[in-house]
């Protein structure tokens, strides 16, 4: 089988069920050590709209948030790398990716740590333009996709496996466009769900929630922070299942073990 028959829909599918199958403990794991992060890039964002012309008078202050939410990302790194490594184990194995996931290799995690904060450097560098964003969304990805295949140290090593497993540009493309629209989609499920939950509070009586229909209307920027924050968590493990499948699925037709799989599945389907 070879490489070029990759398709969108045999990654999406494949991606659906390995997060199923790691969905315990891994997403709790990689949830738990995102949500700071996000939180605390929603709370700096919304203190710079805040204050406005008036944030240099407060450098002190987003400063220490800053340091917060680089800390925070450090975390986030960490979640990343032992969900990446659930669903390669999940794939490799067909087995369940027990404590064998929070085993990083020291060269992988160390690589991707590099890759990503250089990643997340330029990132920031750029984002003004907007234009490189969903680049750079894609080769972060990549970059925790392609960590547990780091196995020697080095600052070219994390590079190379991304460079080597991005030369299918249109099936990444057009991951990118659907989990654009899911991130799309579920940040508008997510407002109708704060709405629909107020208005359930709103039959208790003597509950004041004036405060809240002003939080909640549209033309408040901080709720589209939040919103987008939440979308990203409920989308993000569907995004890295995908991009460790596509990582995997290349890989495997490059070295014929996709061949191997198929003989192992097939033999162990003979013997039950």
């Amino acid at each position: 089988m070879r490489a070029d028959t990759l398709s969108v829909s045999e990654v999406l599918d494949g991606a659906t069920d390995v997060v199923a199958r790691v969905f315990s403990p891994w997403v709790g794991v990689l949830w738990i050590t995102t949500a700071p992060v996000r939180l605390l890039q929603v709370h700096f964002a919304g203190r710079l709209l805040e204050l406005g012309t008036e944030a240099r008078q407060y450098g002190n202050h987003l400063h220490g948030i800053a340091l917060a939410a680089t800390a925070a990302f450090v975390l986030s790194l960490l979640g990343r790398a032992i969900f990446v490594r659930g669903c390669a184990l999940r794939l490799r194995s067909h087995g369940v990716a027990g404590r064998e996931a929070l085993r990083l290799p020291a060269a992988g995690l160390f690589g991707y740590f590099y890759a990503a904060l250089l990643i997340e450097v330029l990132f920031f560098a750029t984002a003004l333009t907007l234009i490189a964003i969903p680049a750079f969304v894609l080769l972060a990805g990549l970059a925790a996709a392609t960590s547990t295949l780091t196995t020697r140290a080095g600052l070219v090593a994390p590079i190379r496996e991304i460079v080597r497993r991005g030369t299918h540009a249109k099936v990444l493309l057009a991951l990118l466009v659907v989990f654009a629209t899911a991130l799309v989609l579920s940040l508008v499920n997510l407002y109708f769900v704060f709405r629909i939950g107020l208005w359930l509070l709103g039959g208790i009586p003597g509950l004041d929630l004036t405060a809240w229909q002003g939080r909640l209307a549209l033309t408040n920027p901080g709720l589209w922070l939040v919103l987008t924050a939440g979308a990203s968590l409920l989308v993000e493990p569907y995004w890295l299942g995908a991009l460790v499948v596509y990582v995997h699925k290349v890989q495997s037709r490059e070295t014929g073990e996709d061949l191997r799989l198929w003989f192992d599945r097939l033999r162990s389907a003979s013997v039950r």
